[in-house]
């Protein structure tokens, strides 16, 4: 059996919409004076829980967890967290029941994000800071399972191999091959699914530009390989079979995580006033300033067709009393 045939018969839920769009920007492009032809291919508009990338990654995990007889989901985040939000819809369509993980938004106020967790349903757990979001998960899980039950731990992002085979699946929409795909890059699972998937279906000529919400460039490069190899001993593929040349670009994070920078509010205004698409302030538009920097700086300058993978977030413009 190849690694292809075993990607195939790897479980995966069909909550999402796909295969998610392709748009041409065309007026952005004339704007920014491109020689490329600039794409976005909308995974804001994935579905369930607002969309977002993190759909992909948890119809992997929630198959796993139905299959094998889970009857309680655990993951964690900010109380921004698209990954939360998704999780706890997902859950609630599966008729699990979701605890969350959260430490506090970091421009505070009450996150739309949060107002929805509650809504589908997820039982809620605050902590001070990030550090102890997963000693608090662990704790939690361990709890359950003395009380006779079977909890099932998502990491942060559900960025592990399993979690990125949504978007080893994601690359197989492609209709024709970019030279370059840039999108947001934080724990790694959306960046090694793309590159493994490139490899996997045969495109590996292509660039993936990851650009950072949060942290060093190193760090991330080092995580997205590491779920890469987690991958191929999933699929029993030979070893650096899927691996590719992993790009972070960590010039853009701005301030901190969840607070915009000058260039991201100059990304966000720009692609809503030229093509009427809405970046989110946490990820894409980080992301999208990252682009914006390669185009001007001549880095894409050779290519036919320049790929923004759009992962969502928008509900972290807004917010809602509780």
């Amino acid at each position: 059996m190849t690694p292809m045939d075993r990607f195939r018969r790897i479980g995966r839920l069909e909550f999402g919409h796909y295969p998610t769009p392709v748009q041409e920007m065309a007026r952005l492009r004339a704007y920014l004076g491109m020689k490329p032809r600039l794409w976005v291919k909308r995974d804001d508009w994935t579905g369930p829980g607002f969309g977002g990338n993190k759909v992909r990654k948890l119809e992997y995990y929630l198959s796993k967890a139905l299959r094998q007889g889970y009857d309680v989901v655990l993951t964690c985040g900010a109380e921004t967290s698209n990954h939360c939000r998704v999780t706890a819809a997902l859950a609630a369509q599966c008729g699990l029941e979701c605890h969350l993980i959260l430490n506090p938004a970091a421009q505070g106020g009450q996150p739309a994000s949060l107002f929805l967790d509650e809504l589908f349903g997820a039982r809620m757990h605050k902590v001070k800071d990030r550090t102890e979001r997963a000693p608090e998960l662990a704790r939690l899980a361990g709890e359950m399972r003395a009380q006779g039950r079977r909890p099932m731990e998502i990491p942060l992002g559900a960025s592990t191999p399993l979690g990125a085979l949504g978007f080893v699946h994601a690359v197989s929409e492609l209709q024709f091959q970019p030279e370059w795909i840039c999108h947001s890059t934080s724990s790694g699972g959306t960046q090694a699914g793309l590159v493994a998937g490139l490899a996997l279906f045969g495109m590996k000529e292509t660039r993936v530009l990851g650009v950072s919400a949060d942290d060093p460039a190193a760090e991330i490069e080092e995580t997205v390989r590491g779920i890469i190899a987690g991958i191929e001993l999933d699929l029993e593929a030979p070893a650096c079979s899927l691996q590719g040349e992993v790009r972070v670009d960590d010039r853009f994070t701005g301030p901190g995580y969840g607070i915009p920078s000058e260039e991201s509010e100059e990304a966000l205004r720009l692609l809503a006033r030229l093509e009427g698409i809405v970046l989110d302030p946490v990820y894409s538009a980080k992301a999208f300033a990252g682009l914006l920097a390669g185009v001007r700086e001549g880095a894409m300058a050779e290519a036919r067709d320049v790929l923004f993978w759009h992962t969502g977030g928008q509900l972290a413009l807004f917010s809602r009393g509780m």
